[in-house]
């Protein structure tokens, strides 16, 4: 039964708490965490005077890209269990509207802010249209659960442009404001400035048609938690540490005067090569640095492990002698943590999946379905195609194996190539024949 008025205090409830200072950091720490993801991170640095280089490494992006990369980087193959008609029209929408280049979008916006929604809606002509918003744009009232919505407010800053009616010198000027739009059960209302701009509409749907893709679950909350979070604040610190390096090694470069005495806003007079002229009363004399440059390199040592051990970025190690000199050499790969990511994020995705094809089958009017089968790419790690087809272009004759060596060993010649590969072949032959004692 549809409800015909929203208790204002919900609407006053959710104003207020959207603009809260712990909501505020939230959405604050959100878009910081898309800055550093889109290279705008030098504005965070705490510069130590104004003669100073900004040194700044995107690790974020590389670190987040990856993650946001393991889903949906190509068309997936779902089974849908539930009535036909429902199942035919869910094929027919997600080919429309190419449903895997949108969650794409949404995992991105998910692993930046921890949470990304979808809106689920419908267009003038009847078609399903998708709309997300990641969490630096909302903020959500829960019931006691903590997981129910009660509701919604989306949050845009938008430059109004005002003008008065004097055609001769007309007065343009520029107002930017706080749009919102809180979503009830009932009614959809729009503030400006905290202010109720309009009467409200009425929500025909009687739900509030959203769908929560969460990078993280966090216990008993309705917002997931964001990898990007963690990862930029270490990126932040490495960079602050890089920062404050180069300055130290910009000032060891040279030595620094450091002058004294100077009440009466008195004037030196510099005579190039020779002496300072000091009024009287005041010094002049060496600063003695110590910028334990070594200790510096050992904290960002640290940083790139913690980052590495923090994000699910595959670290690399060289096994023998890299020289090329032994057939011992290997290049060990520990995929281990991402392949974890990888794991933890499906079993979830395939869940919210499920929760998205049920609301836009909502939306529509049709029976939800049962199930969703989501087939997730097996080779979602990182393949080098040449080192793939390898087998095959040796056995075609299109390489052979001497290239290969000479292509890893650039200091080596055809001769120790090939000698090199007759050792690897016999090498390999007396091991697969039970030994190198076999006969």
């Amino acid at each position: 039964m549809f409800q015909e008025t929203t208790p204002m205090s919900l609407v006053i409830k959710t104003n207020v708490y959207a603009f809260c200072d712990e909501e505020k950091k939230r959405r604050e720490g959100a878009l910081k965490n898309k800055d550093y993801f889109y290279g705008r991170q030098e504005q965070y640095l705490q510069l130590l005077n104004e003669d100073v280089d900004r040194i700044t490494v995107n690790l974020t992006n590389p670190i987040i890209s990856k993650r946001s990369s393991l889903l949906y980087t190509k068309p997936l193959v779902r089974e849908f269990d539930g009535a036909s008609s429902s199942v035919n029209k869910l094929e027919e929408v997600y080919y429309n509207l190419k449903i895997d280049d949108i969650l794409h979008q949404v995992d991105l916006g998910a692993e930046l802010t921890g949470t990304c929604l979808i809106f689920v809606g419908m267009n003038d002509k009847g078609d399903i249209v998708l709309v997300p918003y990641d969490a630096s744009h909302f903020s959500v009232v829960t019931l006691t659960d903590n997981k129910t919505i009660e509701a919604l407010q989306l949050i845009s800053i938008n430059d109004i442009v005002e003008g008065d009616s004097n055609a001769r010198n007309p007065r343009i000027n520029v107002r930017r404001v706080i749009d919102s739009e809180i979503w009830t059960n009932n009614y959809i209302y729009r503030m400006r400035d905290g202010i109720q701009a309009k009467n409200p509409d009425r929500n025909e749907l009687g739900y509030i048609p959203f769908i929560a893709f969460k990078a993280q679950e966090v216990l008993s909350q309705y917002l997931g938690h964001s990898p990007a979070t963690s990862v930029r604040q270490l990126n932040g610190y490495y960079n602050q540490m890089a920062t404050n390096l180069g300055y130290m090694i910009k000032m060891q470069s040279a030595t620094p005067v450091v002058l004294n005495g100077f009440s009466q806003g008195e004037g030196i007079s510099v005579h190039p090569g020779t002496a300072l002229s000091l009024p009287v009363g005041a010094t002049a004399g060496a600063l003695q640095l110590n910028p334990k440059i070594k200790e510096t390199m050992e904290v960002l040592q640290y940083f790139e492990e913690k980052l590495y051990e923090t994000s699910g970025v595959p670290k690399i190690t060289i096994i023998g002698e890299s020289s090329g000199s032994t057939s011992g050499v290997q290049l060990l790969i520990k995929w281990a943590p991402i392949t974890s990511v990888f794991e933890e994020k499906t079993n979830r995705y395939q869940n919210y999946e499920l929760e998205l094809a049920n609301m836009i089958l909502k939306v529509i009017g049709l029976e939800p379905i049962k199930d969703v089968k989501v087939k997730y790419p097996e080779n979602y790690l990182p393949i080098d195609p040449d080192r793939e087809n390898l087998a095959e272009d040796i056995k075609l004759g299109i390489r052979t194996p001497i290239d290969e060596v000479l292509k890893n060993n650039q200091s080596m010649d055809e001769d120790d190539a090939e000698a090199e590969v007759l050792t690897n072949i016999t090498f390999n032959r007396n091991i697969n024949n039970g030994g190198l004692d076999a006969k």
